[in-house]
C-alpha cells in the first residue's frame, strides 16, 4: 500500500535581527479588525483574548517600527480601530505571498507516493 505525501509549509515574516514579526494569526486579526473596526469585536470573533490581541499587534509595530492600526479611544459612542496604510499593505503582500507558494507547491512535483511499511 502507498501513502500519498503533499508539502505544506507555515508562512511567517521575521525582521534583519531574526525576531519574528508576524504570520498567519496576525494577518488574520488585522482582516478582523479591518471588517469589524473595532480589536475588541475583531479579537472576539477570533475567540482571542482582547489583551492578547493588543499584545500581537503592538509586538508586530514595535517591531517593523511603523504602526499598523489607528485607535480612537471609546465614549459613549465607542471607540474605534481602523488599519493604516501600512496596515493594509501587510495583508496584501502577505496574502499575496501565500497564494504564491501555494500555487507554487500545487504545480511542483513534490507529491510524491511512498510505500507503507505497516505490519498487518
Amino acid at each position: 500500500m502507498r501513502v500519498r505525501v503533499y508539502p505544506r509549509v507555515k508562512l511567517w515574516f521575521e525582521n534583519e535581527d531574526g525576531e519574528s514579526v508576524f504570520g498567519d494569526g496576525l494577518i488574520t486579526l488585522l482582516e478582523a479588525v479591518e471588517k469589524y473596526r473595532s480589536i475588541s469585536t475583531a479579537s472576539k470573533n477570533l475567540d482571542m483574548s482582547y489583551r492578547y490581541a493588543l499584545h500581537r499587534v503592538s509586538l508586530a509595530e514595535r517591531r517593523l517600527r511603523c504602526v499598523l492600526i489607528r485607535r480612537s479611544r471609546g465614549g459613549v459612542a465607542g471607540g474605534s480601530s481602523e488599519l493604516t496604510a501600512n496596515g493594509k499593505k501587510l495583508v496584501v503582500k502577505y496574502r499575496k505571498t501565500e497564494r504564491e507558494i501555494k500555487k507554487f507547491l500545487r504545480s511542483s512535483s513534490f507529491t510524491h507516493r511512498i510505500k507503507s511499511q505497516h505490519n498487518k
